[in-house]
């Protein structure tokens, strides 16, 4: 939830370990390791990730950007406008570089959010979807489709649109049981 409109100052090394508490508190870190092991890592290719080892250069544009199942989560989670509001602020964000100062003017700021289990669940459905796929093409597939759709439902907000949008996306999503159950859990409601 966002909270305050107050100016305060953030350093960009705060800013990325803000990023990745965030990220940890709906677990994502089960999702990227499902990822990564199936050949969807966001970071494959890039010249600041070590194999075996992991990055080297943990940046503002890698920690912000969210992958098609990371979005699914914080949408889901009723998260994604506080999350894209408040990395809208930093400045300096661009595709696996960062151009963002030692010191960042800030107003928005939101509390860490502590669902693990909704990603663990999330991450426990994308096990079973490979197990039952004979290769890992629809998981990346999905991946983008997902990453697109949700876009489209921000982007439609409360038109006719957005309903289709959002039947579209619980059909895509409809054999993600442990995710679902999750939800309620939680009572999220998840459109």
């Amino acid at each position: 939830m966002l909270v305050g409109d107050e100016l305060y100052i953030a350093t960009r090394k705060y800013l990325i370990d803000f990023g990745m508490r965030h990220l940890n508190g709906l677990g994502a870190d089960h999702i990227c390791k499902i990822c990564i092991q199936n050949g969807g890592s966001c970071c494959r290719s890039c010249k600041h990730l070590i194999n075996g080892i992991g990055c080297q250069n943990r940046n503002t544009s890698c920690t912000s950007w969210l992958c098609g199942y990371l979005k699914l989560l914080y949408y889901k989670a009723g998260l994604l406008k506080d999350w894209h509001t408040f990395w809208g602020e930093v400045p300096g964000i661009d595709f696996r570089k960062d151009y963002t100062p030692t010191l960042v003017k800030m107003k928005t700021h939101f509390e860490v959010t502590f669902m693990r289990e909704l990603g663990e669940a999330l991450a426990n459905d994308l096990k079973i979807k490979l197990s039952r796929d004979k290769d890992n093409i629809d998981f990346i597939v999905l991946a983008s489709e997902l990453d697109e759709l949700i876009d489209e439902i921000e982007f439609a907000k409360d038109s006719d649109m957005m309903t289709h949008f959002i039947q579209r996306l619980n059909y895509l999503i409809k054999d993600f049981e442990n995710f679902r159950q999750a939800i309620k859990t939680y009572k999220l409601g998840g459109r």
